[in-house]
């Protein structure tokens, strides 16, 4: 018998296919779960890499800014011992 002239046929071919839309409903909620939890832990290793992205580039500024004020300070000395130099033996 058809499908289009037996109702109990009808209804057990209906129940199939509910169960097998069921069951892909389902695996296709497990999928987007695994996947959430998935984009949750990149996020923490993004924010975990940021973090020491941040921290070497504060590291970086602070080692430039301490080049820069001995850099500035070894100028500083110097010229003030020329001016020195040029202050006691020019005449």
């Amino acid at each position: 018998m058809s499908e289009r002239t037996s109702l109990e046929t009808h209804v057990d071919l209906c129940e199939l296919r509910y169960r097998q839309l069921d069951d892909r409903m389902n695996r296709f909620e497990e999928r987007i779960d695994s996947i959430t939890v998935e984009l949750k832990e990149v996020k923490v290793e993004m924010q975990s890499g940021f973090d020491e992205i941040k921290k070497m580039l504060t590291a970086a500024k602070d080692e430039k800014f301490k080049t820069l004020v001995v850099t500035a300070g070894s100028i500083i000395v110097s010229l003030l011992g020329v001016l020195g130099y040029l202050i006691t033996h020019v005449k």
